[in-house]
């Protein structure tokens, strides 16, 4: 089984693709910058990130209970904004911040 999401951060194109054979693969504007083999999620654990320069570092934590799912924070000067959920809906203001 193969899912996707896709959302745009600071004016990056970001995609993570997970699958479960090939683990988790994360894009950023089209070339692959990070990947994960793990079977399992676990927690609050961070398991996939990019440095997106000026604008902060990109972290994916995946969220597993039947299926997965994911959440991405844009994390800069030791302060982390969620800027994507695929399960939760993101107030105006984050949406606002993440573009």
């Amino acid at each position: 089984m193969r899912k996707t999401w896709s959302f745009k951060v600071k004016g990056h194109s970001i995609k993570v693709v997970n699958t479960w054979f090939h683990g988790m693969k994360l894009y950023i504007d089209g070339n692959l910058r990070d990947h994960d083999s793990s079977f399992l999620a676990f927690g609050n654990e961070v398991l996939m990130s990019a440095n997106l320069g000026e604008e902060g570092i990109i972290e994916i934590i995946p969220r597993a209970f039947l299926t997965v799912e994911v959440d991405a924070f844009l994390s800069k000067d030791d302060e982390s904004v969620p800027v994507f959920s695929s399960t939760n809906r993101l107030s105006l203001s984050q949406q606002r911040e993440s573009r």
